[in-house]
């Protein structure tokens, strides 16, 4: 059975952990929400366990898993590239968290990003429930065609 990862992410340095670890991060549009009351940027991914590839035999064996990450103390949410009403539906690859002056920024495949505008970082990431088997690790054809 596999260890839950539980991360806490409180500066640029913490953020790059948690970037790596959510790279390729699958995220439902609907299941990402601002909580403006409580200052809150929150979103379940499913995201593949970079961490635990296991090379078993002739295969690799990949997994994913649920995982809840809450962004903590942001003031304002702004998204480019992504339309509120066009793409409830959409599932957005996450590819990277990039720490910014007063600000995080979630980079997302085909262009768009979310921009949290905070003065402090403070991030929380937790894997909830079991990893499930997938058949291929995610691949990044640019990277792989040097």
């Amino acid at each position: 059975m596999a260890e839950p990862l539980k991360l806490r992410a409180k500066d640029a340095e913490d953020i790059e952990v948690l970037s790596a670890c959510l790279q390729d991060a699958l995220v439902d549009f609907a299941d990402m929400a601002y909580l403006k009351d409580e200052q809150r940027f929150v979103l379940v991914a499913t995201r593949f366990r970079w961490e635990d590839i296991r090379l078993d035999g002739p295969r690799a064996t990949f997994e994913r898993v649920l995982c809840g990450v809450a962004f903590e103390g942001v003031r304002r949410v702004r998204m480019r590239g992504i339309d509120a009403k066009r793409d409830q539906r959409r599932i957005f690859e996450l590819l990277a968290i990039r720490a910014g002056e007063g600000a995080l920024h979630l980079v997302l495949a085909g262009g768009a990003e979310i921009r949290l505008d905070m003065d402090d970082i403070l991030c929380h990431l937790k894997d909830l429930g079991e990893p499930w088997p997938v058949f291929e690790r995610p691949r990044h054809p640019l990277e792989e065609d040097r």
